[in-house]
């Protein structure tokens, strides 16, 4: 069941991931480093609009747990300055006894060096019925979380068919 939320969870961000490539005129080019975990390392790389040269933009880092379900995908962008990657945001990924899926946004915090500034969150369940998807954002100031969306996808799963 876990492994059909994950990727019910990948699916939908691909084809977000999708929509938005095909209404930007941006291209982009992807290289990827892997081990026996999965893809460790992702570099995404800006092409120029002669398609000749690549340019820096994006670095992603993944971490698995020793079952090889996603942990933490960690963004950092291209500084010219430094030239260097520099840390942005991580997802992290929380796994339930209930097979949900929680992802949560951290946003880099300099003083901390470290991803502690969490803004949101969105739950992915499944259940008999189809994926229920709800999200979140961090009210800091009463320090709570604060539902700001919910959706349920009905459809029958395949197992149960």
């Amino acid at each position: 069941m876990k492994t059909l939320v994950i990727s019910l969870v990948m699916a939908a961000a691909g084809m977000l991931n999708s929509v938005s490539a095909a209404n930007s005129s941006q291209r982009f080019a992807y290289n990827s480093d892997t081990d026996s975990t999965g893809v460790t390392t992702e570099y995404v790389y800006k092409v120029s609009e002669d398609g000749l040269y690549l340019y820096h933009h994006l670095k992603y880092r993944y971490i698995y747990d020793d079952s090889q379900c996603l942990l933490c995908k960690e963004i950092l962008r291209w500084d010219a300055v430094s030239e260097d990657y520099l840390p942005s945001y991580a997802l992290h990924y929380t796994y339930t006894a209930d097979d949900a899926v929680s992802v949560e946004l951290a946003l880099w915090c300099k003083s901390d060096e470290a991803y502690t500034d969490v803004r949101e969150k969105a739950v992915y369940a499944a259940d008999a019925f189809g994926l229920t998807y709800q999200a979140y954002e961090y009210d800091a100031r009463h320090n709570v979380w604060q539902m700001t969306g919910e959706h349920e996808v009905e459809a029958m799963l395949m197992a149960d068919r």
